[in-house]
């Protein structure tokens, strides 16, 4: 594997300066990243979890709607944007700042979560596996993981990699249009995205942001080798069986990566 990339992650972008456009773009309307939470509680917890932590929380939108039945939901993010903006709009919500290379909040947890590519963005061999140790430090025996990440087999393998993805975003409070341009360094398995951003009345806005790809064997091995035990893998929410190379969508998809993602449920052994 390749160690010569920065561990530094390396992003810019208007929903993370404007975390409430953010809640708008990706706003899961029909709930299923909150439903397969709710899915595999039932199904891999002994009991309804009463403490949960998601680690690069975002704005904390899916730890708010957990909030509902999870009577102590954290949440961690490297941008003081983000903290800032949960603090003030999801009260219910405990969100600190913090690297998930590095944070640890001195406590365990029933469920550890990590959503919106957060693990794509450890470049390295090191801080891949540096922030799978986060997840251990945080969860309990036999607490539940639940992790996404960018799937290296859609991208290498499979169909996933577009050169060009076009956008469009028209919800009441933003409409815009967008151009993501990728390269991928198939070699050192990055995927590297400059996005820009076209506002009716307002300058082009332009993101960069560069990806780690996994192979499923990898995410395995690496949970397996930072203490837990893989429960199930998947390139979709619903855990429907598959060759894990994804299928991408056709709809409008902001980010260019739907389909294009591992899920993986793991419980953290004693």
């Amino acid at each position: 594997m390749s160690s010569h990339r920065s561990a530094d992650p390396r992003f810019r972008s208007l929903l993370y300066r404007e975390p409430h456009l953010y809640d708008l773009v990706f706003s899961d309307p029909d709930g299923s990243l909150v439903r397969l939470c709710r899915n595999a509680f039932h199904r891999y917890l002994p009991a309804p979890p009463s403490s949960a932590l998601d680690i690069g929380c975002g704005t904390a939108r899916h730890l708010e709607a957990l909030a509902e039945t999870v009577a102590e939901c954290w949440g961690v993010d490297l941008l003081a944007e983000n903290v800032a903006y949960a603090g003030a709009v999801r009260p219910r919500v405990r969100v600190s700042q913090g690297d998930m290379r590095t944070v640890r909040l001195g406590r365990t947890f029933d469920t550890v979560m990590s959503f919106g590519n957060a693990l794509s963005y450890a470049l390295s061999d090191v801080d891949v596996a540096r922030t799978m140790a986060t997840y251990a430090a945080h969860a309990r025996a036999g607490a539940l993981l639940i992790v996404d990440t960018l799937n290296a087999r859609s991208y290498l393998d499979g169909d996933g990699f577009r050169e060009r993805i076009d956008s469009e975003v028209d919800v009441p409070g933003f409409r815009a249009t967008s151009t993501a341009r990728h390269v991928l360094d198939r070699h050192a398995r990055i995927l590297e995205r400059v996005r820009v951003w076209r506002i009716p009345g307002q300058p082009d806005v332009e993101d960069y942001a560069a990806y780690r790809l996994l192979y499923p064997e990898e995410l395995e091995q690496g949970l397996e080798a930072a203490g837990f035990e893989m429960l199930a893998l998947a390139d979709n929410r619903a855990f429907r069986a598959s060759d894990l190379r994804g299928a991408p969508t056709e709809s409008s998809d902001p980010g260019g990566m739907r389909g294009r993602k591992l899920y993986a449920l793991a419980r953290r052994r004693p």
